[in-house]
């Protein structure tokens, strides 16, 4: 693309990253991220949500974890979709405890949980045998 004269801008690296994520090429995905910030493209909350959520698909949730903390430092502030997605990853490989330390730093930083995030802790918890701090999530959600 680049050498035909074309620039990409956020909606085309979106896509693209998108589209790696979607056909299990999240190593590409992530060397395409790191050369966009390279050439001091713009990156955004959308972009790096892309990423996180497939790497919590790729059972790869430390990654994401460490990307998240990588897009903080850069002053992009995760939204609903980051915290699901790593909510999401966490509880789906029984980490539900670092799972609802999340839910508290959403609370911090002013992002409303959804349904879709205490389905998800309540849910998780209530498998993992830890129905007062389920029931206490459960509280908070209503």
């Amino acid at each position: 693309m680049e050498k035909k004269g074309y620039q990409p801008d956020a909606i085309t690296c979106g896509t693209l990253l998108n589209f790696l994520c979607k056909i299990g090429e999240t190593g590409v995905a992530i060397r395409l991220l790191r050369k966009l910030e390279k050439e001091n493209f713009e990156l955004n909350v959308v972009l790096y949500n892309t990423v996180i959520d497939s790497l919590c698909k790729d059972r790869l949730v430390n990654d994401a974890l460490n990307l998240l903390s990588e897009m903080m430092s850069k002053g992009i502030q995760p939204d609903l979709v980051t915290y699901n997605s790593l909510v999401q990853g966490l509880c789906n490989f029984g980490r539900g405890r670092e799972a609802a330390t999340l839910l508290n730093e959403m609370e911090q930083r002013k992002v409303m949980p959804d349904v879709q995030t205490f389905n998800i802790l309540v849910d998780t918890l209530c498998k993992e045998g830890r129905l007062t701090e389920a029931k206490e999530v459960f509280r908070v959600m209503i």
